[in-house]
């Protein structure tokens, strides 16, 4: 069996019934634990925007927390060499301002504290997942000076839809690598081999030509993609054409925070979920709720515990490796940067740590919610039925009611529905009538791009088992009043005329 973190994590689509694992739990390494107050510097915890003293001591003093919850792989924040100073106000504690990639910062440790956390993961079976920053440098950084032909130098975007400016350009000021230099690349590439992960989390993917990452990601092990977008079609062709082995499920986190905090109709998540047939391999997806560049979870819930929990429920009883990041599970709250990014607060006895830990138990306890497919058994305006079911045919409920997530053995079977999750094969046909244009979720009804709606009337061959928002348009593509309408392809029944 593989002893690789991310090659259980991110397994291909024709991947093996190895274990996947428990989840993943992002450290911001400034912001967890001090465990060596002699590399503090000028760290001052009463500033949001300065150093606080976290480094990677403190995470090996805290893998019993982690461990615990019931996660089974560390990310770390990038831990090299970086700018420690302020930047326009903007503090630099989150390290993804490197410098170097080929050195730690020193207000995180030195090599030899990194050998000591493998070594302690290793020995609890857990593994580890390094943040690289390849795009780009942080402000002021020597290598500038070493080396300023490694630099693009063509300023800032200005136009963010126009894809050369996306690569080539500096995103927000940060100096642009010209990593289509060999000289620029083999930097990268060896620097990244040097510290011997289990596997990295890249970030600023969009900013990176697909060719680039192809290239990168060859014999590097396992890759995690950043891709802030909540277009499955983006996500599936990026991982694909990029070489990675997993990519971060932002659609799904996106539907999760909007169904559970903002009140949108729960067949929003059964929408999302029938996009998983585009996927290389859904099951390799790593799903969040939120993350360091987003509000957090607590903050778009309005501070209501009860929301939160259901939203992580129903987060770890999905398909993919669940990820939190420090401070999900004790309720820290924020909204901007850096507000959002708080200091970990180690409460043992609250109540939402033994709710996440009681849903992560739940998880490693059953194959379906670990490795089943999904399909979707009912939907209403307030309720969606699931049936998580794997390739043996056990089989588990996941039901929201009224915003309340339960988990229960299946009352009902369906058949084929992992091989039907995951390719869409069989359909059923569906006749919209009337004149303009249609408009909805998934490929067969134009991803929401108007440009790409559907001229009615249509007959649209849609697979079953799956949900699909669609709205109407205008023979002149103007909205038809309304909320969105849902549309349930189940296996039964005849032609379905809309």
């Amino acid at each position: 069996m593989r002893e690789l973190i991310l090659a259980l994590v991110l397994a291909s689509s024709c991947a093996t019934s190895e274990p996947r694992p428990s989840g993943i739990y992002f450290v911001m390494v400034d912001r967890f634990e001090n465990g060596d107050r002699s590399n503090d510097g000028d760290a001052n915890p009463e500033d949001p925007q300065a150093f606080h003293g976290g480094d990677l001591q403190g995470v090996i003093n805290r893998l019993d927390w982690i461990q615990s919850l019931g996660f089974d792989t560390v990310w770390l924040s990038p831990i090299f060499k970086m700018r420690v100073e302020k930047w326009h106000g903007y503090g630099a504690f989150h390290g993804y301002w490197t410098w170097d990639l080929s050195k730690i910062e020193p207000r995180f440790g030195d090599e030899s504290t990194l050998s000591r956390l493998r070594e302690a993961l290793a020995k609890r079976g857990m593994k580890l997942l390094l943040d690289l920053v390849l795009n780009h440098v942080g402000p002021d950084a020597p290598l500038q000076k070493e080396h300023p032909d490694w630099f693009h130098n063509r300023g800032g975007i200005t136009d963010w839809n126009d894809p050369q400016q996306l690569v080539l350009n500096d995103v927000h000021g940060l100096p642009d690598l010209a990593t289509e230099k060999p000289e620029v690349f083999a930097y990268l590439s060896e620097s990244a081999k040097k510290w011997h992960a289990d596997g990295f989390r890249l970030d600023a993917v969009k900013h990176l030509p697909l060719d680039f990452w192809s290239k990168f990601n060859a014999g590097k092990g396992e890759s995690l993609g950043e891709l802030l977008d909540g277009n499955p079609d983006t996500i599936a062709n990026t991982w694909k054409d990029g070489g990675f082995t997993s990519m971060f499920d932002f659609p799904l986190g996106f539907a999760i925070a909007d169904v559970f905090c903002r009140g949108a109709p729960p067949s929003k998540l059964a929408a999302t979920l029938t996009n998983d047939r585009r996927y290389p391999d859904p099951l390799a997806l790593v799903t969040l709720v939120d993350n360091h560049d987003l509000p957090r979870l607590m903050s778009v819930c309005g501070n209501d515990v009860g929301k939160v929990k259901n939203a992580l429920t129903f987060l770890i009883a999905m398909r993919g490796t669940p990820s939190i990041i420090w401070g999900t599970e004790v309720g820290l709250d924020g909204d901007k940067e850096p507000d959002n990014r708080k200091s970990m607060r180690f409460d043992e006895k609250n109540e939402l740590r033994a709710h996440v830990t009681k849903q992560m138990q739940q998880r490693a306890a059953s194959a379906p919610l670990r490795e089943g497919g999904v399909a979707v058994v009912d939907v209403g305006p307030n309720h969606l039925e699931l049936m998580r079911m794997t390739k043996n045919g056990d089989a588990t409920t996941v039901r929201i009611q009224n915003g309340v997530v339960t988990i229960t053995p299946a009352n009902k079977v369906f058949p084929d529905v992992y091989e039907q999750w995951r390719t869409g094969a069989k359909k059923k046909a569906v006749r919209f009538e009337g004149e303009g244009f249609v408009v909805g979720s998934g490929p067969e009804l134009g991803d929401w791009n108007k440009d790409k709606a559907v001229p009615l009337p249509a007959t649209i061959e849609l697979p079953i088992n799956g949900v699909f928002e669609f709205k109407r348009l205008t023979p002149t593509r103007e909205w038809a009043p309304g909320e969105n309408n849902v549309l349930h392809v189940e296996a039964e029944g005849e032609l379905i005329t809309l």
